[in-house]
């Protein structure tokens, strides 16, 4: 009987872990969203572990499997990586979303960087070929709240990029990345300045074409 309890408290206590370890991933970032083709600024804490592409706007991925607007050949999960976050889904209606990430340099930091892997998955069509609506991805840099760096900053026919495509029809068109890594050179800033990276994730800004990403943040 005893050993039945113990058994059972502990495959308890276990599960109370591994969930709350989940919702740790989240805890040290900022979230926002907003609505229309302009920068998220409407701060939430809204999120889901897991969630289907087509529900929460922040999600967190912790089981393996692969896109499903990329006919399942993006791995939602990098090689090497147990989790990965997604910013944004692939609902339109011009929403957009952001996460941030803030902490003061210390010594140690400023001979280091701050890494970071994505991969893209934006929604066009035939018709939809104007640069200025495209869905798209921004990646931001701030020093002490004032912004330095736009370091990445993509659209659905940026030319620097190397998109995969999937004519699904001439309505569906998807161009999705695999996943990439970059970083953020910390050895350009001085001492105790506070430091903030935005990933930002945006809808065409006709409604019609959904644009999301997928973060692993070092």
């Amino acid at each position: 009987m005893w050993v039945l309890i113990s058994i059972i408290v502990g495959v308890t206590l276990f599960g109370l872990e591994e969930i709350e370890n989940k919702h740790i991933i989240l805890k040290k970032y900022d979230l926002s969203v907003g609505y229309g083709y302009s920068t998220p600024d409407i701060s939430t804490k809204e999120y889901q572990i897991d969630a289907p592409v087509n529900e929460a706007r922040h999600s967190v991925n912790t089981k393996t499997g692969f896109d499903i607007n990329t006919c399942s050949k993006l791995p939602i999960i990098p090689e090497g990586e147990s989790s990965s976050i997604r910013l944004g889904n692939s609902n339109n209606g011009s929403q957009s979303e952001k996460i941030s990430y803030s902490f003061y340099l210390d010594t140690n930091d400023l001979s280091h960087s701050l890494s970071y892997k994505y991969a893209l998955v934006f929604h066009t069509s035939k018709s939809n070929t104007e640069e200025h609506v495209q869905p798209k991805f921004n990646v931001k840099v701030m020093r002490n709240d004032q912004l330095v760096e736009i370091s990445q900053e993509v659209n659905t026919y940026s030319k620097h990029i190397n998109f995969n495509i999937e004519n699904q029809s001439k309505d569906r068109i998807i161009r999705w990345t695999n996943w990439t890594c970059d970083y953020v050179d910390l050895s350009l800033f001085n001492l105790n300045d506070k430091i903030t990276v935005e990933f930002e994730s945006y809808d065409c800004a006709r409604g019609a074409h959904f644009g999301y990403a997928y973060l692993v943040i070092d």
